[in-house]
C-alpha cells in the first residue's frame, strides 16, 4: 500500500510540475524598453523586441505589437478616435478596421482608452487591439495576431497594461530605431522623426512652416501594406490620393527607377495649391513598404530637386 501512495504521490508531483511549467511559459516577460521610444512594456510569451520596427514581434513573425509616438499637439485630434464606440467604428472604418468594441485600462491612475476589432488583409483576418496612451509625446500602441493565432486577448490586454512611458529618446536614438537609413543632402537638414518609423527634413530656416514655404521631405515606411495589392503604380496612386497636401493633385510624369534598393515607382505632380511634389515608393509583396515625399515651392530651384533625388537614392531598409 505505501508503494502505491508513493506511486500517486509522484505522479501527482509530476501533474503538478507540468501544470507550473505550462503556467511559466504563459506568463508575461519581464519589461523591456523599445529603442528609440519613450516605452517598456512587457511582452507575451515568445515575443521579442523587432529588428526592423518600434515594438515587438512575435517568434512565428505573425503577430506584433507596434509602438507609434506623435507629438503632443496631436493628442486632442487623435484623442477623438477613441472618445466612444461611435467615433472608434467611424474613424477606424477609414483604416480598413472594424471596431467591436470600446475597453479602457488603469494604468498608474490614469484611464487608457483600448479600441478592439479586427482587420482583413491580404486575405487573412488579424485581431487588433490599439491603446492610446496621451501625454508628451503621445503614445499609439497597437497589438495584433491572425484571428488562428495562440495570443489572446487577455494576454494583448496584459501586455498594454504593462506599459510605462519614460523619458524621450535622443535624436540619434530615435533615427537608430528607424527601420530605415537616409543620408541627408544640403539644403535639407533633419527636424525630427515620428512614430519610430518616418523622418521629416527641411530646406530653410523654419522648423515648422504650417505655409509651405519650404521644401519638404517626408520618408515613412511601415511593416505591413497599406492596400490589398502588389501593384506599384496602384499603391502608389492610392497613397497620393489619401496624402495631404498632395492629393488632388496633378500628375505630370511617372516612371519605374531603382527606390530603396529594389525596383520602386516615381511620380510627379502639382498640387492643388500650385507647388510641386515627387512621391517615391517600393514594396516589398505581402511585407512592407517605404515611400519618399517631397513638396516643394514652384520657384524652387533643380539644386533641390537633385537634393530630393540623391537622398530616395540613399534609402535602404535595415538588415534584421
Amino acid at each position: 500500500m505505501l508503494t502505491h501512495f508513493h506511486s500517486i504521490a509522484r505522479s501527482a508531483l509530476l501533474f503538478l510540475q507540468a501544470v507550473l511549467l505550462a503556467g511559466c511559459s504563459q506568463a508575461s516577460q519581464p519589461p523591456m524598453a523599445v529603442p528609440g521610444s519613450v516605452v517598456s512594456l512587457s511582452p507575451p510569451p515568445g515575443f521579442t523586441l523587432a529588428p526592423n520596427f518600434s515594438g515587438f514581434v512575435s517568434e512565428d513573425g505573425r503577430a506584433s505589437i507596434l509602438i507609434a509616438e506623435l507629438p503632443a499637439e496631436a493628442s486632442s485630434a487623435v484623442g477623438a478616435l477613441f472618445v466612444d464606440e461611435p467615433a472608434a467604428r467611424n474613424r477606424f472604418a477609414s483604416q480598413g478596421v472594424h471596431v467591436d468594441r470600446l475597453e479602457s485600462l488603469s494604468i498608474e491612475g490614469r484611464t487608457v482608452p483600448v479600441v478592439i476589432g479586427s482587420q482583413v488583409a491580404h486575405g487573412y483576418s488579424f485581431e487588433k487591439w490599439t491603446a492610446l496612451f496621451r501625454g508628451s509625446p503621445t503614445v499609439m500602441i497597437t497589438v495584433q495576431a491572425p484571428r488562428d493565432h495562440a495570443l489572446t486577448h487577455s494576454q494583448a490586454m496584459q501586455a498594454l497594461s504593462s506599459v510605462t512611458i519614460g523619458a524621450q529618446a535622443t535624436r540619434e536614438q530615435k533615427i537608430a530605431a528607424l527601420p530605415f537609413t537616409l543620408t541627408p543632402e544640403p539644403p535639407f537638414r533633419l527636424i525630427d522623426t515620428l512614430s519610430s518609423s518616418a523622418m521629416l527634413l527641411t530646406a530653410g530656416e523654419l522648423d515648422t512652416d504650417p505655409e509651405g514655404r519650404q521644401p519638404s521631405v517626408i520618408v515613412a515606411s511601415q511593416l505591413s501594406l497599406p492596400f490589398a495589392s502588389n501593384d506599384l503604380q496602384k499603391v502608389s496612386d492610392q497613397l497620393i490620393a489619401g496624402t495631404v497636401r498632395i492629393q488632388g493633385g496633378t500628375i505630370t510624369s511617372r516612371k519605374d527607377m531603382p527606390f530603396g534598393g529594389i525596383t520602386g515607382h516615381r511620380v510627379d505632380g502639382i498640387t492643388p495649391d500650385g507647388r510641386r511634389y515627387r512621391h517615391y515608393l517600393a514594396l516589398w509583396p505581402g511585407e512592407r513598404f517605404v515611400r519618399l515625399v517631397a513638396i516643394l515651392p514652384a520657384d524652387s530651384s533643380k539644386a533641390v530637386e537633385d537634393a530630393v533625388d540623391a537622398m530616395a537614392a540613399s534609402v535602404r531598409f535595415r538588415e534584421p
